[in-house]
């Protein structure tokens, strides 16, 4: 048995508490538990316990599916204090073969089990073939995965497999005619770079239109990614009509805006892109609306060389994981928007919640023994020139981590 002593606990509010573990359960919260065979005491004096994050919308580096990239990305996971995600089917090779699936979920899953797959709906790079969802489901995979701008018959053919299956859908809505061969956030910046800019409107109507479908088939959707105030709204309109809509939103757009991108910087360079700093605003009145269900870190690691090239080549994406945790208390609680027991609900319980995970996503009795001890008085600068928060100061660091094995 292990004991934690005095630790604040996100999601139980104010008062600070113990925590008993025994064999990788948690077996009792309380005040001045004794345990005379514990064979471990931590006192979290000063340190604020936080549940094992969730994370809906991971990727490997350069989106390239080999052994060392998924060894990579769940090591750092687990310094992020992950406890569970879904990895992004946007890879190479793609994971559309039967064969592939099944030991993706099987004899990997036992290597990395915090790991979830996805399905990309569509096999083929043309968009014109629907993948052997049906079988694929079989291997005991239960999440959809696909952009909404693809053909509108092929999109209302995944929501009614969607239905017969009931699994979810995770969509990234975008509009790749209406983005024009954009490379980042239309506005000042994108202006005085001279880079070809990326509207709102191509989110805006994508998220418009795909609501209706999930409306119309009852499927229940997560739109991933969603960066602008008129998609988060639209999102929590349909979400008063069918209860399993939720919006999403990375935190680097309630962070940061477009200026990161500034002197062409490729590592701010994501998609969806940075917006404006009014944009960024208004994401974080409808945060403390609660109109955002789940954050994302968009952890899609690139590669150097495939970020030290001109701004309009480089690829999208940053290596976000392992500092999400502290993006997020730095930029959301000690900034005064949101509370502990909120960022608690946003990056572990909610998404835990909608994948059905129910061991995780909050600390408390009987759930799994997955959470960090988080000391939120480290004060620290990123000086990582690969980040877009060089430069800035950070507040907080993981102390301990606390898993069932």
């Amino acid at each position: 048995m292990r004991l934690i002593k005095n630790a604040r606990i996100a999601g139980l509010g104010e008062e600070r508490q113990d925590i008993l573990i025994h064999e990788g359960k948690i077996a009792k919260i309380g005040r001045a538990i004794d345990c005379g065979a514990c064979f471990e005491v931590i006192d979290a004096e000063g340190l604020v316990a936080f549940p094992g994050i969730v994370d809906l919308n991971v990727r490997v580096q350069d989106d390239k599916l080999t052994l060392p990239n998924l060894r990579k990305l769940y090591e750092a996971a687990g310094r992020g204090g992950v406890a569970r995600f879904v990895l992004s089917p946007r890879v190479t090779p793609l994971m559309e073969n039967q064969t592939f699936q099944a030991l993706l979920s099987g004899e990997l899953r036992r290597d990395f089990p915090g790991m979830r797959l996805a399905i990309k709906a569509l096999r083929d790079k043309e968009l014109t073939k629907l993948n052997d969802i049906s079988t694929l489901i079989k291997n005991g995979i239960n999440i959809v995965q696909e952009n909404s701008d693809i053909n509108g018959n092929l999109l209302r053919r995944i929501y009614e497999y969607s239905k017969m299956h009931r699994n979810l859908f995770f969509v990234f809505c975008e509009n790749k005619i209406l983005n024009d061969s954009g490379v980042m956030n239309e506005g000042e910046v994108s202006f005085k770079l001279g880079l070809p800019g990326i509207s709102k409107i191509g989110e805006i109507s994508e998220v418009a239109k795909v609501a209706q479908m999930s409306l119309h088939y009852d499927v229940p959707t997560l739109f991933q990614a969603l960066s602008t105030r008129r998609a988060v709204n639209l999102v929590a309109d349909a979400k008063t009509r069918f209860a399993q809509i939720y919006a999403e939103v990375p935190i680097h757009h309630l962070a940061l805006d477009e200026r990161a991108c500034d002197g062409f910087n490729t590592y701010a360079k994501l998609n969806p892109p940075l917006r404006s700093p009014q944009d960024r605003e208004e994401l974080l009145a409808k945060l403390k609306e609660g109109k955002i269900d789940v954050l994302t870190a968009l952890h899609s690691p690139k590669s150097v060389l495939y970020k030290d090239v001109a701004f309009a080549e480089a690829k999208y994406g940053t290596d976000a994981i392992e500092h999400y945790l502290t993006v997020a208390y730095t930029c959301l609680v000690k900034a005064g928007h949101i509370d502990w027991d909120r960022l608690a609900a946003l990056m572990a319980k909610n998404p835990a919640e909608i994948l059905g995970e129910e061991d995780v996503g909050e600390i408390a009795e009987g759930k799994e023994a997955a959470f960090v001890l988080f000391d939120p008085d480290k004060v620290w600068e990123v000086t990582d020139k690969t980040s877009p928060y060089r430069g800035r100061k950070l507040y907080g660091e993981i102390r301990h981590y606390i898993t069932p094995a």
